[in-house]
């Protein structure tokens, strides 16, 4: 082994030295939507009783999840879901005007806020209508499939995503050697 060649130490990657952080970052959320969507699309038909026909013609006309969920029809829909008191998916109404759909989709956000999803994990209304950041819609709608089924079992009979862990792991106690009292 020759120790004064430099290329031993060369790592291979899958960094692109052509793009900045933000631009890895907004692939790599990407990346994420891509694998995601086609879970999330069968769980909002499967929880609305969707009939085939009509997934079918969504994909007939190559329709992603969010030029599906875009007018927040079937966001209220699956709001309306969850039976809670003063539930403001009930207002909402069918129409092409932006404003409109923007207010439907607002209306499902202060659903998920009504119910305990943290904010984090809610996003915000120009990132659907506006595809700002598909992946945020995955985070949300994971989160509600969460929340919606410790409420209505029933309805929401599936969780997607990852499980969340219940049980915390128990620390480890220091070693008597790294304790912040030493004997002496």
């Amino acid at each position: 082994m020759n120790y004064l060649n430099y290329n031993r130490y060369e790592q291979k990657s899958e960094q692109n030295a052509n793009t900045n952080l933000d631009q890895d970052l907004t692939n790599s959320r990407q990346q994420k939507y891509a694998k995601s969507e086609p879970e999330i699309k069968q769980w909002i038909f499967n929880v609305l009783s969707i009939p085939q026909l009509t997934i079918d013609v969504y994909a007939s006309r190559s329709l992603d999840l969010m030029d599906i969920l875009r007018d927040g029809e079937l966001l209220c829909k699956l709001g309306n879901l969850l039976e809670i008191s003063n539930n403001p998916c009930s207002k909402y109404k069918s129409s092409k005007m932006p404003f409109m759909q923007m207010e439907n989709i607002s209306f499902f956000l202060k659903a998920c806020e009504i119910i305990g999803i943290s904010h984090d994990e809610i996003f915000q209304t120009i990132d659907l209508y506006e595809r700002k950041d598909p992946y945020q819609i995955i985070i949300t709608l994971i989160s509600f499939s969460r929340r919606a089924n410790e409420i209505n079992s029933t309805k929401f009979p599936n969780v997607i995503g990852p499980k969340i862990v219940k049980v915390k792991p128990t620390v480890p106690k220091k070693p008597i050697n790294l304790s912040t009292k030493q004997l002496v």
